[in-house]
């Protein structure tokens, strides 16, 4: 026999209760109060009978044939042992929506008879997850300038079921100046290390592009970065969300020659990183809600042998939004204000383009080591295929040499519309097509992507 809540089975007590009163209506009426005591007794034991058929002897999950038993467990609000709780279980369910590994998560309470147990009832609370595809290539293709990038991707995002996630990439990106440029990329999510509360994050980057220099006409740069940081929420019942801090340590090597061959220079900047910032965003079947906001900083000096000195900070703030009248509509805003003391390795500690949230501006647009940026979004999902998406959009923002230059200097707005494509089978997969249109240089520009602009 299986039943829905244990918010049922306390109706179902209140029955009988009522039942009993209305059968036994008369003893109120008789002046002896030695009845109204036992009357009294009778009803609160038969309550507390009740409610103790309500607790939860068992936790199973099914589907769950890759993802580690212990993944789902740590986003349990709800423990054995506990009375079912109604708003404990619905955290827990959507905590582990959250973990975006799953198409379908749904759950059911079943009681048995079973001698073992005084009130011959065993309740268990079963949920069934519908896993996603975990293991991804991605062809990258890339046009600029009549020059054709090629490269490919691989996505693993629940390794060994631990769901940690890996990322290496390989792209050729064409040529500039008969130059051929490439990227290389690994990148590795080791969430929970050990079981404990600490994450690491660890990502390896080598890459070179040609551009133009005063000096020497044009240039290649040899970028090579290693970074590691050690990521922990701070939630008593350690879970994925509410207040959390980083701290970390990076080196970046960079070598530039002419396209003749000659050597130019090299420089490093070895950093330390930092970040505080508190996030409860919560993800349903087309959109999501809830905010994230916080604070990064990384700093690098002599001190740690660099020979790059600056400080580059950063405050955030997203938040996205639904509405009860058009459940499935999103409005998803962000804003940024960043700073840095000088520049990174002789370049400018922002930039913004169209991809990088300046929708509807040429690459690398705006340059400078204070930045401004405001992104609005408004989403409806199509009628008859929830996961394709239609929005409109305006982003506001600007890059300058000081923070007290945003008084003096304008903001650039871009406007346009995009398409999502939500593909439920995979991890993260929101393929993305946007239109912008700047309005400071008008200038129309096509951005594809694979996730969510913000």
């Amino acid at each position: 026999m299986s039943v829905d809540f244990g918010g049922d089975d306390s109706l179902c007590g209140l029955a009988v209760m009522i039942n009993y009163i209305e059968c036994n209506f008369s003893l109120f009426f008789i002046n002896d109060l030695y009845y109204k005591s036992l009357l009294f007794l009778f009803l609160i034991f038969s309550s507390s009978s009740i409610y103790a058929k309500s607790q939860i002897d068992s936790i199973r999950f099914t589907g769950n044939d890759t993802t580690q038993e212990s993944v789902l467990l740590r986003e349990m609000y709800i423990a054995e042992g506990d009375y079912i709780d109604d708003a404990k279980i619905h955290q827990s369910i959507q905590g582990i929506r959250d973990l975006e590994l799953f198409s379908e998560v749904t759950y059911y309470i079943s009681e048995t008879h079973d001698d073992r147990y005084a009130d011959n009832l065993f309740s268990e609370l079963v949920i069934h997850v519908e896993e996603k595809i975990y293991l991804l290539v991605i062809p990258r293709l890339k046009l600029r300038d009549n020059q054709l990038g090629v490269g490919i991707q691989l996505k693993w995002e629940n390794v060994f079921g631990l769901d940690h996630r890996l990322k290496l990439l390989y792209e050729n990106k064409g040529e500039e100046e008969g130059v051929k440029e490439y990227r290389t990329r690994f990148r590795y999510n080791y969430k929970n290390i050990n079981d404990s509360d600490y994450s690491l994050n660890l990502s390896l980057i080598s890459e070179n592009s040609v551009t133009q220099s005063p000096e020497f006409d044009y240039q290649n740069s040899y970028d090579d970065s290693l970074q590691m940081s050690l990521f922990k929420w701070h939630n008593e019942l350690h879970h994925k969300n509410g207040e959390y801090t980083s701290i970390g340590f990076g080196l970046h090597q960079r070598a530039h020659e002419t396209l003749s061959g000659q050597y130019i220079d090299d420089a490093n900047a070895n950093f330390m990183t930092f970040s505080w910032g508190y996030k409860n965003v919560h993800k349903f079947a087309y959109n999501r809600q809830g905010k994230h906001f916080g604070f990064d900083l990384e700093a690098s000096d002599s001190v740690f042998g660099s020979e790059s000195e600056y400080i580059k900070n950063v405050l955030f703030y997203r938040s996205y939004y639904t509405f009860k009248s058009r459940p499935g509509d999103n409005l998803n805003i962000q804003a940024q204000l960043g700073y840095s003391t000088d520049d990174i390795l002789g370049d400018k500690a922002f930039k913004l383009d169209f991809r990088n949230d300046l929708r509807g501006y040429d690459k690398n647009s705006y340059q400078g080591n204070s930045m401004l940026l405001l992104n609005m979004e408004y989403m409806i999902p199509s009628e008859p295929f929830p996961t394709l998406r239609y929005l409109g959009f305006i982003d506001v923002g600007n890059t300058y040499e000081k923070l007290s230059d945003i008084k003096e200097n304008s903001l650039n707005i871009g406007i346009g519309a995009g398409i999502r494509w939500k593909i439920k089978s995979f991890v993260k997969v929101d393929l993305r097509f946007d239109v912008g249109y700047g309005l400071a240089d008008d200038n129309y520009q096509f951005t594809f992507g694979t996730r969510h602009a913000f």
